[in-house]
C-alpha cells in the first residue's frame, strides 16, 4: 500500500509580488507537482493594492489560508492572534512540516510548532548568510532545516549564529527556465527601443535606489561610448529616487541617447527585454538576496559583468559565466571593454550561464531538492 503524500504547510508573511514572493509560489507550485500536498497562507490583505501572490497561488490551484493576518512585520496583537488561529488550524489538521520563509512567518511558527511537535523548515533567501543580530540566532534555535542559497550563507549562518551546517542545505534559487528562453515569438525588444543589430545592449535589471551603485556605472559606461559608440546600456525597472539616481546623472553626462529607460516590464516585454541584451550587468543585490534577475539572465544565455558584493562572485563565478569586478568605474569599464570587445569570451560565457541555470535553477531541480531535504529531516 503506498505512502500518503507529505502534507506541508508553507506561510509567507506578506501580499506584495517582490523579493522572495515568486520562488515561494514556483516552490508551491513545483512540490504540488512532484506529489506534496500543499497548504500555502500569505497575508490577506493588499492594503488597496492587488494581491498578485495569493492571485498567482490560486492561478496553480494551490490550496490557500486566509484566516491568518501573517503581517510583513512584527505587530504584538496580530502575531498573537495568528499563533493563537494557527494552533487551533494544526489541531483539527495535521501536517508532516512547516515551511516559513520571512521572519514574521517563522516567528509565528516556531513555538507553536514546537508545541504540536512539528519540525519547522526555513528558507533564506539572503544570499550571504543572515545579518548579525539576536532575532536571528533565536529564531535559527527553533529551526530543525535550513535552506540556503549559497555556500556563502551557510558558512556565515553557521560561523555568526552556531547553526549546525548538518541541518542547513544549499539550494540555488529558482528560475521558470521554460518561461526564461530564447523564443522567436518574444516581443522585438531591439525595434522597439530603435535599435538595430548594430548596436551591442548592456542590461541591468534593478531598482533605481542610492545604494545600487548606478553612479559607478554610469562612469564606466561614459568612457566606454569613446572608444565603442555603437555600445548602449537599457535599465530596466523605476524606483522613488530615479531621477537623482539615474535620470540627472546621465543628462549630466550628456549620455541621453545611449541610455535606455525602460520602466517596469511584465511578461513577455521582460522576457524579451533580456533575449535583446548582448551582456547583463548586475552591481549590488536589492532586497532579494539571491539575485534573482542574474539567474533569469544566466537562462538566456546573458553574460554577466557584475560587482564582487553579496553572493554574485559564487553566483557568476569570474571567467566562468561572466566577469566579477571590485564595482569601480574603472573595473567596470575594463570588464564592459573586455566584454564587447571579445566575441569568443562571450560566447563562452553566454554558453556556460545558460548551461550553469538550466541545470541548477530549473523548477523540477529546486522542487526535487526542497523534496530531498524534507525527506531526510523527517527520517531523522
Amino acid at each position: 500500500m503506498p505512502l500518503p503524500p507529505l502534507k506541508v504547510l508553507h506561510l509567507f508573511s506578506n501580499s506584495k509580488w517582490t523579493g522572495p514572493a515568486e520562488p515561494v509560489v514556483n516552490a508551491c507550485r513545483t512540490l504540488k507537482e512532484l506529489g506534496v500536498d500543499i497548504t500555502f497562507a500569505c497575508s490577506p490583505k493588499a492594503g488597496s493594492g492587488f494581491n498578485k501572490v495569493r492571485f498567482m497561488a490560486d492561478s496553480y490551484e494551490i490550496s490557500c489560508l486566509d484566516f491568518m493576518y501573517l503581517s510583513k512585520h512584527r505587530h504584538p496583537w496580530k502575531n498573537t492572534r495568528d499563533k493563537w488561529t494557527l494552533a487551533r488550524h494544526l489541531s483539527s489538521t495535521s501536517y508532516d512540516l512547516i515551511h516559513c520563509h520571512l521572519d514574521n512567518d517563522h516567528l509565528i511558527a516556531s513555538r507553536v510548532a514546537r508545541k504540536k511537535g512539528l519540525p519547522l523548515v526555513r528558507s533564506s533567501y539572503e544570499g550571504v548568510g543572515f545579518p548579525k543580530k539576536r532575532r536571528y540566532k533565536r529564531l535559527l534555535q527553533k529551526t530543525d532545516l535550513l535552506l540556503s542559497p549559497s555556500h556563502m550563507a551557510r558558512e556565515a549562518d553557521e560561523q555568526n549564529f552556531g547553526f549546525p551546517s548538518q541541518k542547513a542545505v544549499v539550494i540555488p534559487g529558482v528560475v521558470d527556465t521554460a518561461r526564461f528562453k530564447h523564443d522567436p515569438s518574444l516581443p522585438d525588444m531591439r525595434l522597439q527601443w530603435g535599435l538595430g543589430t548594430e548596436h551591442f545592449i548592456f542590461g541591468i535589471v534593478a531598482r533605481m535606489q542610492t545604494h545600487r551603485h548606478y553612479e559607478d556605472l554610469f562612469q564606466a559606461f561614459h568612457k566606454l561610448l569613446q572608444e565603442y559608440p555603437q555600445a548602449r546600456l537599457v535599465i530596466v525597472g523605476r524606483g522613488t529616487h530615479q531621477e537623482r539616481v539615474a535620470f540627472e546623472p546621465v543628462r549630466r553626462l550628456q549620455i541621453e541617447k545611449e541610455v535606455i529607460f525602460t520602466g517596469y516590464l511584465e511578461e513577455e516585454n521582460y522576457t524579451g527585454a533580456l533575449a535583446a541584451m548582448d551582456a547583463g550587468i548586475y552591481l549590488t543585490p536589492g532586497s532579494d538576496g539571491t539575485c534573482r534577475a542574474v539567474r533569469e539572465l544566466m537562462a538566456m544565455a546573458v553574460p554577466l559583468v557584475s560587482s564582487d558584493r553579496g553572493m554574485l562572485p559564487e553566483l557568476v563565478g569570474h571567467d566562468q559565466r561572466g566577469l566579477v569586478t571590485d564595482g569601480t568605474p574603472q573595473a567596470l569599464y575594463e570588464a564592459l571593454e573586455l566584454m564587447i570587445r571579445d566575441e569568443s569570451r562571450r560566447k563562452r560565457y553566454s554558453e556556460e550561464a545558460e548551461k550553469h541555470g538550466r541545470k541548477h535553477f530549473s523548477l523540477q531541480t529546486y522542487g526535487t531538492a526542497i523534496l530531498e531535504a524534507y525527506n531526510r529531516l523527517l527520517s531523522r
